[in-house]
């Protein structure tokens, strides 16, 4: 079970930056951030090591179709596991000529 079921926005997320002092309204601040890089790093973690009820906590569908190509999947397989669910949401994300330039602009 997750540490951050029940938790305040005091508590340290269990998914981020295990060596640093984050807490769950560190992670809320920064994806509020007017910030495109701060915004794409911490949905990255989220993405990457948050457990899938969780996710949902922190982001929006829409959020992650935007930011599809930007974000820094863990792995390949992860990648398409998330498409394939936007896709099946009614959320493609769009056709990405060349991903590696797009998380470049980040």
């Amino acid at each position: 079970m997750s540490e951050s079921k029940g938790s305040s926005v005091t508590t340290r997320p269990y998914f981020i930056w295990w060596d640093r002092n984050i807490t769950e309204a560190d992670v809320y601040e920064a994806l509020a951030s007017d910030n495109l890089y701060t915004r794409v790093t911490y949905m990255s973690y989220i993405l990457n090591e948050a457990e899938f009820e969780d996710v949902w906590k922190y982001l929006k569908v829409r959020e992650i179709q935007e930011h599809f190509w930007q974000i820094r999947w863990r792995t390949a397989d992860l990648q398409e596991h998330w498409r394939q669910l936007l896709t099946v949401l009614g959320y493609p994300p769009s056709e990405c000529v060349d991903p590696r330039a797009a998380r470049i602009l980040v």
